[in-house]
């Protein structure tokens, strides 16, 4: 990665991750979102969501080259709700159309990353996967019945 302008290096890891959620994306900045993100993770960060682990920034940022141009024309909000000098958490929020369908969905997620020495070393995030067929009539159904069957 390039190195990351120092003005931006002084800002905090929310900040950081705000700014790049919030501008960068909007922009269709890919490169300099990815730069953002590359500047806040340590070297071996742990990641990990619904449908991925991953160890190590080149791993967690591949990752994020891949799945984020597919989400960078869809509205998606990002809410920095806490920071110190251990953790950041943020919430965000994905509007999607479904390729190939007349469906939108809506994702909802929560971040929790842990802070060392100004770096990401462990970021889980929370949201259901399935949240988004709830929008497909039949699929949808099914699925929400299973989950009320318990």
């Amino acid at each position: 990665m390039v190195s990351f302008s120092s003005e931006l290096q002084s800002y905090s890891v929310g900040k950081r991750v705000e700014l790049a959620s919030k501008t960068f994306l909007k922009q269709d900045c890919l490169e300099k979102y990815l730069q953002c993100m590359d500047s806040v993770f340590s070297d071996s960060i742990h990641y990990i969501d619904p449908v991925h682990e991953l160890h190590g920034k080149p791993a967690v940022l591949g990752m994020l080259k891949k799945y984020v141009p597919r989400i960078k024309n869809e509205p998606f909000d990002f809410t920095l709700l806490h920071e110190d000098e251990t953790q950041v958490l943020w919430s965000w929020v994905l509007n999607m159309k479904i390729k190939f369908t007349p469906f939108r969905f809506t994702i909802h997620g929560l971040v929790r990353a842990e802070l060392e020495n100004g770096k990401i070393v462990r970021q889980r995030e929370y949201y259901d996967p399935m949240e988004s067929i709830g929008v497909i009539p039949l699929v949808g159904f099914l699925y929400k019945l299973v989950l009320k069957m318990g």
